[in-house]
Parts: C-alpha cells; sequence; structure tokens
C-alpha cells in the first residue's frame, strides 16, 4: 500500500487514477540487490560519476586506528582501494567531478581534507583557523571551483575552500542555529543551507557573499537537502517528524509534505527519473518517492540504520550507508543486539 498526498484538494479524479497506475506500475521496478559488509562506523557515500566507483567514509572503531575511505565497485561492492585517514577520520563526502578530488569533513579533528581520486593521496589539510568547529556536510560548485562545508554551531558558518588551491578562502556568516544540509545551484550562483535550529532554509548569493533570503522549511527538524534544478524545487527531510517537505527553491513556498519512512536523514534527487530517495535511519529504510505526483512509490528495508543515500545519474543505481547500532550504553544497561545489516552498503538496481 501506499499513500499519496497531493497539493491542492481539487485535484481531478482522473489525474488520482493515472498517477495511481503509474506508481503501481513502476513500485516493483527497484530491489534491493545486495548488501555488503564494508568497514566499522559508515558514514556517507559519494558517487564517481567517471567510472561509477562508490567512496565511503569508515571512522573505524571509536578509540581505534584505522578510519579511511573504502572504494567500492559498483556492480558487486567488494572493496577495491582504500585511502588511508588515520586518526583523523571523515565523516561527509563531497566529490568535485572535474577537478578529480574528493572532499571530506573531518568532523573530529575540525578540518577537511582535499584527496586526489587519481593517486588516492591527500593533497591538502584544511583548517579555517578557529579554535573549535564542527564540520558536516560538502556541497561542491563545479562550475566557480569551490567547495561548501556545513560549520555547525549556534551561530553556524558556511566555509568556503578554493578548490584551485585547496585552501580556506572565507566563511559566510549568519547560517543561522545548526545549519546542517548544503545544496548549490552553479548556474544561478545560490547555496541552500538547512538551519535545523531555526527550522528554516537559508539562500546566499555565492558570488555577493551575502545571505538574500530565508524561508520555513515546513518542518521541525531540517537535516538535509537536494535541490532539483530544472524543477526549482527543494526536498528536504524532516527528521523528528518522519516527513519530506518539497519547497519552491525561489519563494520557499510549501509544495508539499510526504511520510516517509522513520527518522529521515539522507535526501537524494534522481533528476533524469524524477525520483526522490530518503535513508530513514530508525526506519531502517530506504524510501522512493515520485517527483511527480508526489506518492510513496516504495520503501525498502535495509535493515541497518540507513544514514546516506547517492544515486548514479546515468544508471539510476542507488547506494545507500546503513549504520550499526550504537555501543556504548549507562551503566546497568544490556547492549543493543547488533543488526544484520549494520556497517554495510546496500545496492539498489532499477
Amino acid at each position: 500500500m501506499f499513500t499519496i498526498n497531493f497539493r491542492r484538494s481539487y485535484f481531478r479524479v482522473g489525474t488520482l487514477a493515472l498517477a495511481m497506475a503509474s506508481v503501481t506500475a513502476m513500485s516493483n521496478a527497484q530491489t534491493l540487490s545486495k548488501s555488503a559488509k564494508v568497514g566499522a562506523g559508515l558514514y556517507e557515500i559519494a558517487v564517481d560519476h567517471r567510472d561509477g566507483a562508490v567512496y565511503v567514509a569508515s571512522v573505524g572503531q571509536q578509540g581505534k586506528p584505522g578510519s579511511c575511505v573504502y572504494k567500492l565497485d559498483p556492480r558487486t561492492l567488494a572493496v577495491t582501494d582504500s585511502i588511508a585517514l588515520g586518526e583523523v577520520p571523515g565523516f561527509g563526502l563531497g566529490i568535485n567531478q572535474k577537478t578529480r578530488t574528493l572532499y571530506t569533513t573531518n568532523t573530529r579533528s575540525n578540518s577537511v581534507h582535499a584527496i586526489d581520486l587519481k593517486t588516492g593521496k591527500i593533497v591538502a589539510t584544511i583548517t579555517n583557523g578557529a579554535e573549535r568547529s564542527h564540520t558536516r556536510e560538502v556541497a561542491v560548485d563545479e562550475k566557480a571551483n569551490k567547495i561548501y562545508v556545513s560549520d555547525v554551531g549556534d551561530p553556524s558558518t558556511i566555509w568556503v575552500i578554493d578548490g584551485k588551491t585547496n585552501q580556506y578562502a572565507y566563511s559566510l556568516d549568519g547560517a543561522g542555529k545548526t545549519a546542517t544540509g548544503l545544496a548549490v545551484d552553479s548556474d544561478k550562483g545560490l547555496l541552500y543551507v538547512t538551519a535545523m535550529g531555526d527550522n528554516e532554509v537559508l539562500v546566499y548569493h555565492t558570488k555577493t557573499r551575502e545571505k538574500i533570503r530565508s524561508f520555513p522549511s515546513g518542518s521541525e527538524s531540517p537535516i538535509n537537502i537536494a535541490l532539483d534544478k530544472k524543477g526549482d524545487r527543494l526536498f528536504v527531510t524532516d527528521s523528528k517528524n518522519s516527513v519530506l517537505t518539497v519547497l519552491n527553491a525561489s519563494s520557499g513556498e510549501l509544495l508539499q509534505k510526504i511520510t516517509v519512512g522513520e527518522n529521515p536523514i539522507g535526501v537524494s534527487f534522481d533528476a533524469a527519473r524524477n525520483r526522490i530517495y530518503t535513508a530513514n535511519r530508525q526506519g531502517k529504510s530506504l524510501t522512493v518517492v515520485d517527483g511527480s505526483s508526489y506518492a510513496v512509490m516504495k520503501t525498502i528495508p535495509t535493515e541497518g540504520l540507513s544514514n546516506t543515500v547517492a544515486v548514479h545519474p546515468k544508471t539510476g543505481t542507488v547506494y545507500v550507508t546503513n549504520k550499526q547500532v550504537g555501543t556504548r550504553v549507562r551503566e546497568g544497561q544490556t547492549p543493543p543486539t547488533p543488526l544484520p545489516n549494520g556497517d554495510t552498503v546496500s545496492l539498489i538496481t532499477p
């Protein structure tokens, strides 16, 4: 069963029937083909658009060395290479497909790594000079060769890194309370930021460095954001209410609220197929949403704490990272039972 929520109550019955028939036909198209154990403490995932290689951040076990970024075969999920990060683990990932550079946000170490994908070597470790920071998300503007990094705080800031030199350039201030997710429109020169603590989406002009507007996120806990450039839409995960909100990117108008799996964190948009994906951590699942009707096409169980999702734009193949349950418990408590699919990457085929 699936639920369809429409923007206006006067939506015609004939169109509704057509949308339902279309979704029913497509709902069985995507399946979880396989999941693979990769490493300990998996976080974000990124796909190389050139060869399809999948990169996943592994912070290792708490208190032990061994953090790295794994490179996976896109079809088998077998580990083909690894990039050692040592005592400076990476959490967030972003790839500049043009310069062939991978960026990692090193949350515990207040820094960002720039890694040459050709050699697998760290070419720079970037800091903003501040005593404290909390780097989280990466968004790459390939057209301007700039890298944006959310620095979570109260107030938050957004780092801007020069991709030519891989050095910290400046920060975009006034990013609100607990800035988490980022999405960049390189054609329009706009950067979208989710300010979780303010329940807002902030919009910066990347050339003038000014915050030009802000609008409600349509949710209570906006955590991550994806952009539909052609449709001028934003997709925002509300981790508190298990909701995906759809906003007009220009006006901020709330277009739709869609109930997805429990505790959605990661979100990704497949423009070629007009599909939205949410990785639902507590729901242990991936939700597939039709971008035209906003109907939930399918919810795919992953049996792990689904955290982030990435889509190969050419093939439509979807990759999901699934975290393991935490090992820290209070005195007298029983440790949780490990999940069968914790610390894995799942492959969802079209």
